[in-house]
């Protein structure tokens, strides 16, 4: 099963999306609030000798880096809303500047506290020696977030998904996999495929309406979007976004 982005699609058609981000948002404050509340009992207990008291230190230390992710995302969906707030008032303006990309995703990927959110899950591929594109940094940022925690949602909790960034002649490619919990757990979000040009989510996938704002973002880059499966779980989101726009060549 292939499913591509199109050419023109309808964002704000995708009614849902705001109240999608602030279900997540009200899931990501729960997951902080009960984190913090596990370190509290763990600080409060901290077991029979030494043994005990290192398998305490690991339960705080895992707490502590699910709080530290869950920040992150707090911190992008907000980053979401914001940006859909401005698609609404028709204020959104993309800022697209020359940029050196290698530089740009290796310096994103490796920062605090990013370098422990995507951990060993970033492998990067040089098939060109220097790449610069015309990009909007805060955008392809939130793109890439985007497509991790999009992943995430949709693995088994014991897997982490991959993410690779290919940087090839013309154009340079972000390539997420993973596991899908459940084949039909993950495509059920699909209406039909191709209906009138247009490819639809179920509206029980709440996090699945996310693939519009993934799609607009890398349309405003002249980019291309696939979703690919193969053996019923196994699946892999390619983007594709040339380095020049079109009316540059």
């Amino acid at each position: 099963m292939k499913a591509s982005s199109l050419n023109r699609f309808d964002l704000l058609g995708s009614r849902g999306l705001i109240e999608d981000i602030f279900h997540e948002l009200k899931s990501i404050l729960s997951s902080i609030l009960s984190s913090v509340e596990l370190i509290e009992l763990y600080g409060g207990n901290s077991g029979n000798g030494l043994q005990g008291e290192k398998a305490t230190s690991g339960k705080i230390t895992r707490q502590a880096g699910a709080i530290k992710s869950q920040v992150i995302e707090l911190e992008f969906q907000l980053q979401n809303v914001r940006i859909i707030q401005h698609i609404l008032n028709k204020s959104f303006e993309p800022k697209k500047n020359l940029t050196s990309i290698v530089f740009f995703l290796r310096n994103f990927i490796h920062d605090e506290p990013y370098d422990t959110l995507f951990g060993s899950a970033v492998e990067v591929e040089m098939n060109k020696e220097h790449a610069d594109a015309y990009i909007d940094e805060f955008l392809i940022r939130q793109l890439v977030l985007n497509i991790f925690f999009w992943m995430m949602k949709n693995s088994p909790t014991n897997q982490s998904p991959g993410l690779r960034f290919v940087f090839e002649e013309d154009h340079f490619e972000i390539n997420g996999s993973f596991s899908a919990n459940a084949a039909s757990y993950f495509f059920s979000s699909y209406a039909e495929p191709y209906d009138n040009g247009k490819l639809h989510f179920d509206t029980e996938m709440l996090n699945q309406r996310i693939y519009y704002l993934i799609s607009y973002i890398v349309e405003l880059h002249e980019g291309s979007l696939n979703v690919m499966v193969e053996g019923e779980k196994n699946v892999e989101i390619l983007v594709k976004i040339p380095y020049r726009p079109a009316y540059t060549l």
